[in-house]
């Protein structure tokens, strides 16, 4: 039996694979966490490198992961010294030839972080000096697709990599040429796959698919979203980092609003980022601090258990002053497989999820006041807002399947080896 054959009995023990990321695991990314837990279990062979190492709040289950992590930084000056000499010694035309490759692009508008970055990638080729040949895939169209490149290209190994949407938007660097040296590009949202397309050339625009990011749905059997019944008043639930794109200051403001207009509501807001004094300033601002909660960053278990406390998720996201923008939160994905009522706006690929009064309520960008106008009808019409959430949470099950998803992905990494 051929090395291959074994994919046909569907598992996938054959398959062999370095994942490169920039920071791992975070706990924002738990997407990324699930797809290579279900890697594992596929039986992929997988190595995970990062970069950096991750931050503190991570879950147990993170905890866990991040022990079969290796991680790139800090490295001794020894180590970086013989990883160089070891490639200069052994492939001296490939090294050579990436770095002036790397450093001689027109559009490079940081030369001198590229050039860390090929210094850390050949770093990555010596710690995956035992995987030679094996195909290499990066977590973002970042530092970790240029560190991923120059490995590969040492390693003599395929490339591929995952584009979300914060490194696609904001001040991107060597974006085209990242993709064009990938065997094939992975994208979460047809919107970015749209936007890839028009920026690199049609053969290579066919290498860019739009893969939907997977939901673990067995995670939301038992939530059951709180009715307005609550004794303590019907709590609006938002997860987000606190980040301009987010919107979250016209959540706050919608509040507000609400409550002036009679309405007992409570708001919830998990996440933490670099806007948090800002918000709980807004929050002090309009006498919210009895209705309106910014708890910090809370592990997923406990996230799924606030889908359970809500009567909404709201998710105003805005297209920031710097370009940022979302993909398609998974915050979203997670709250319709809960079976909890979205209100979001129509940036990026939201609407590939959100159906305005179909799979939830889509308002206008930066606009409180509509989002207040959103809340009242599904508080005014508990029968609508629990068809719409009906709705949200069949369209979830029947395009963000995780297995489903994560095995069309192993499809793409299968070819590879057949191409090795």
């Amino acid at each position: 039996m051929g090395r291959h054959d074994r994919r046909t009995e569907g598992t996938y023990e054959s398959v062999r694979l370095s994942y490169i990321i920039g920071s791992y695991p975070v706990l924002t990314e738990t997407f990324i966490d699930r797809e290579i837990q279900l890697l594992i279990e596929r039986g992929v062979d997988i190595e995970i490198v990062s970069i950096r190492r991750p931050g503190p709040n991570l879950s147990p289950s993170q905890e866990e992961l991040s022990r079969r992590v290796r991680y790139l930084l800090p490295v001794s000056v020894v180590g970086l010294g013989l990883a160089h000499l070891s490639a200069v010694l052994r492939r001296p035309r490939t090294y050579f030839g990436t770095l002036i490759w790397l450093l001689t692009r027109r559009d490079n508008s940081a030369r001198s972080r590229t050039f860390l970055h090929f210094v850390t990638g050949v770093y990555a080729a010596w710690v995956l000096r035992d995987r030679r040949g094996v195909h290499v895939h990066a977590h973002f169209v970042d530092r970790a697709a240029t560190v991923a490149m120059v490995a590969s290209r040492l390693l003599d190994s395929t490339y591929s990599l995952t584009a979300h949407a914060q490194e696609i938007y904001v001040k991107p660097v060597l974006l085209t040429e990242r993709i064009e040296q990938a065997m094939f590009t992975v994208t979460c949202t047809e919107y970015n796959r749209r936007y890839l397309s028009g920026v690199v050339g049609p053969q290579v625009a066919a290498r860019i698919v739009r893969l939907y990011h997977g939901v673990d749905l067995s995670a939301f059997d038992d939530v059951r979203p709180a009715g307005q019944a609550d004794q303590a008043g019907p709590m609006l639930l938002a997860v987000a980092q606190l980040v301009e794109r987010k919107g979250l200051r016209y959540l706050i403001e919608a509040c507000r609003l609400l409550l002036d207009r009679g309405h007992d509501i409570r708001c919830e807001i998990v996440g933490d980022g670099p806007l948090r004094a800002e918000l709980e300033e807004l929050v002090h601002q309009l006498d919210l601090g009895e209705v309106v909660a910014l708890v910090g960053p809370q592990s997923y278990p406990e996230v799924i258990k606030a889908y359970g406390r809500a009567v909404a998720c709201v998710l105003p996201c805005i297209v920031a002053s710097d370009g940022d923008r979302d993909g398609i939160p998974n915050v979203i994905l997670e709250a319709m497989a809960a079976g909890l009522p979205v209100i979001s706006t129509a940036v990026s690929g939201i609407p590939e999820v959100v159906v305005d009064g179909v799979t939830g309520w889509l308002v206008k960008e930066a606009d409180a006041a509509a989002i207040a106008a959103a809340v009242e009808q599904l508080l005014a019409d508990p029968d609508l807002a629990a068809r719409v959430a009906e709705g949200g949470r069949a369209f979830v099950r029947r395009e963000f399947e995780l297995n489903r998803n994560v095995d069309r992905l192993l499809q793409h990494f299968a070819k590879m080896q057949v191409q090795a």
